[in-house]
Protein backbone atom coordinates (compact mmCIF):
# COMPACT_ATOMS: atom_id res chain seq x y z
CA UNK A 1 0.00 0.00 0.00
CA UNK A 2 1.51 3.46 -0.78
CA UNK A 3 1.67 5.94 2.09
CA UNK A 4 -0.36 9.03 1.32
CA UNK A 5 -0.18 12.96 3.07
CA UNK A 6 -3.27 11.87 4.59
CA UNK A 7 -2.29 8.72 6.14
CA UNK A 8 -1.66 9.49 9.98
CA UNK A 9 0.83 7.91 11.87
CA UNK A 10 -0.26 6.16 14.73
CA UNK A 11 0.41 8.18 17.87
CA UNK A 12 2.14 5.33 20.22
CA UNK A 13 3.86 3.32 17.55
CA UNK A 14 4.74 5.93 14.68
CA UNK A 15 4.11 3.91 11.97
CA UNK A 16 1.63 4.08 9.04
CA UNK A 17 0.25 0.96 8.74
CA UNK A 18 -2.73 1.53 9.69
CA UNK A 19 -6.69 1.16 8.56
CA UNK A 20 -9.32 3.97 8.02
CA UNK A 21 -12.19 2.55 10.16
CA UNK A 22 -14.56 6.01 8.92
CA UNK A 23 -14.24 9.65 9.44
CA UNK A 24 -11.31 10.07 11.45
CA UNK A 25 -11.54 7.25 13.19
CA UNK A 26 -8.34 4.75 12.25
CA UNK A 27 -7.20 1.30 13.40
CA UNK A 28 -3.61 0.51 14.37
CA UNK A 29 -3.27 -3.24 14.13
CA UNK A 30 0.04 -3.28 15.37
CA UNK A 31 -0.82 -1.51 18.71
CA UNK A 32 -4.22 -3.66 18.88
CA UNK A 33 -1.93 -6.98 19.08
CA UNK A 34 0.67 -5.89 21.60
CA UNK A 35 -1.86 -4.16 23.78
CA UNK A 36 -4.06 -7.00 23.33
CA UNK A 37 -6.86 -4.80 22.76
CA UNK A 38 -9.07 -2.86 19.70
CA UNK A 39 -6.42 0.32 19.47
CA UNK A 40 -8.73 2.97 17.50
CA UNK A 41 -7.12 6.80 17.49
CA UNK A 42 -8.22 9.88 15.76
CA UNK A 43 -6.37 10.67 12.68
CA UNK A 44 -6.84 14.50 13.32
CA UNK A 45 -5.58 14.87 16.93
CA UNK A 46 -3.82 11.61 17.06
CA UNK A 47 -5.12 11.07 20.69
CA UNK A 48 -6.84 7.80 21.26
CA UNK A 49 -10.59 7.22 19.74
CA UNK A 50 -12.61 7.66 22.98
CA UNK A 51 -15.14 4.75 23.70
CA UNK A 52 -18.30 6.15 24.00
CA UNK A 53 -17.86 7.60 20.52
CA UNK A 54 -18.72 5.83 17.67
CA UNK A 55 -16.47 4.78 14.73
CA UNK A 56 -18.63 6.78 11.93
CA UNK A 57 -19.11 9.98 13.81
CA UNK A 58 -16.62 12.61 14.13
CA UNK A 59 -13.89 12.74 17.07
CA UNK A 60 -15.40 13.75 20.45
CA UNK A 61 -12.30 14.92 22.22
CA UNK A 62 -12.04 18.27 24.14
CA UNK A 63 -10.68 20.49 21.49
CA UNK A 64 -10.05 17.97 19.01
CA UNK A 65 -9.56 20.66 15.92
CA UNK A 66 -7.92 23.03 17.68
CA UNK A 67 -4.92 20.15 18.39
CA UNK A 68 -5.58 18.97 14.93
CA UNK A 69 -4.73 22.75 13.28
CA UNK A 70 -1.12 22.59 15.75
CA UNK A 71 -0.36 19.08 14.79
CA UNK A 72 -0.80 19.99 11.16
CA UNK A 73 2.59 19.95 9.30
CA UNK A 74 2.13 23.20 7.35
CA UNK A 75 4.91 25.99 8.07
CA UNK A 76 5.23 29.62 6.88
CA UNK A 77 7.92 29.11 3.85
CA UNK A 78 8.18 32.69 3.00
CA UNK A 79 12.05 33.44 3.48
CA UNK A 80 12.01 37.14 3.85
CA UNK A 81 9.55 36.60 6.65
CA UNK A 82 10.64 37.09 10.12
CA UNK A 83 8.66 33.71 11.11
CA UNK A 84 9.85 31.30 8.54
CA UNK A 85 10.31 27.95 9.13
CA UNK A 86 7.64 28.38 11.78
CA UNK A 87 3.91 26.36 12.42
CA UNK A 88 1.56 28.02 10.33
CA UNK A 89 -0.68 27.70 13.09
CA UNK A 90 -0.12 28.87 17.33
CA UNK A 91 -2.04 28.82 20.17
CA UNK A 92 -2.23 32.01 22.65
CA UNK A 93 -0.28 30.52 25.59
CA UNK A 94 -3.28 32.28 27.50
CA UNK A 95 -6.94 32.07 26.03
CA UNK A 96 -5.55 29.45 23.44
CA UNK A 97 -6.93 31.32 20.62
CA UNK A 98 -5.70 29.57 17.32
CA UNK A 99 -3.56 32.30 15.55
CA UNK A 100 -1.40 32.86 12.49
CA UNK A 101 1.35 35.85 11.75
CA UNK A 102 0.85 37.99 9.54
CA UNK A 103 4.32 37.63 8.04
CA UNK A 104 4.77 41.30 8.29
CA UNK A 105 7.63 43.10 11.53
CA UNK A 106 8.86 41.08 13.84
CA UNK A 107 7.98 37.56 15.35
CA UNK A 108 6.21 38.95 18.52
CA UNK A 109 2.12 39.16 18.30
CA UNK A 110 -0.73 40.25 20.59
CA UNK A 111 -3.70 37.99 20.46
CA UNK A 112 -6.32 39.21 19.51
CA UNK A 113 -8.81 37.56 22.01
CA UNK A 114 -6.64 38.09 25.47
CA UNK A 115 -4.09 40.80 24.13
CA UNK A 116 -1.65 38.91 25.35
CA UNK A 117 1.49 39.22 23.79
CA UNK A 118 4.39 36.87 22.77
CA UNK A 119 6.86 36.14 20.32
CA UNK A 120 5.40 33.47 17.42
CA UNK A 121 8.48 31.58 16.98
CA UNK A 122 9.56 30.63 20.58
CA UNK A 123 6.00 31.43 22.36
CA UNK A 124 7.99 33.38 25.17
CA UNK A 125 6.43 36.50 26.56
CA UNK A 126 9.78 38.85 26.42
CA UNK A 127 11.87 37.65 23.07
CA UNK A 128 14.54 40.32 21.70
CA UNK A 129 16.07 37.73 19.08
CA UNK A 130 16.41 34.92 16.90
CA UNK A 131 19.08 32.31 16.11
CA UNK A 132 19.04 32.73 12.25
CA UNK A 133 21.86 34.74 10.93
CA UNK A 134 20.30 34.99 7.47
CA UNK A 135 17.06 36.51 9.06
CA UNK A 136 17.18 40.58 9.22
CA UNK A 137 15.82 40.38 12.53
CA UNK A 138 18.99 39.95 14.94
CA UNK A 139 19.36 40.38 18.83
CA UNK A 140 18.79 43.59 20.23
CA UNK A 141 20.32 42.37 23.83
CA UNK A 142 23.22 39.91 23.21
CA UNK A 143 22.43 39.07 27.08
CA UNK A 144 19.01 37.46 26.02
CA UNK A 145 18.28 33.84 25.50
CA UNK A 146 18.64 33.01 21.91
CA UNK A 147 15.17 32.91 19.96
CA UNK A 148 14.50 29.32 18.45
CA UNK A 149 11.36 27.37 17.00
CA UNK A 150 9.39 25.53 19.29
CA UNK A 151 7.81 22.70 17.72
CA UNK A 152 3.77 22.40 18.46
CA UNK A 153 4.02 19.12 19.22
CA UNK A 154 6.26 20.29 22.55
CA UNK A 155 3.65 22.76 23.99
CA UNK A 156 0.68 20.74 23.55
CA UNK A 157 0.64 19.34 27.28
CA UNK A 158 1.75 23.05 28.89
CA UNK A 159 -1.35 23.99 27.14
CA UNK A 160 -3.79 21.25 28.43
CA UNK A 161 -4.25 19.45 25.05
Amino acid sequence: MSVSASVPKCPVCHKTDVNKLDGQCFLCPRCSDSLRRVYRFCGACLREWSKNCPVDSACNRENCALRAALLSPKCINDPSCSVYRCPYFRACPKCKALLTHTGDGCPNINCPQCHTGFCFRCLRKNCYGEDDSDSEFELYDPRTERCTIVKNSMCLTALGL
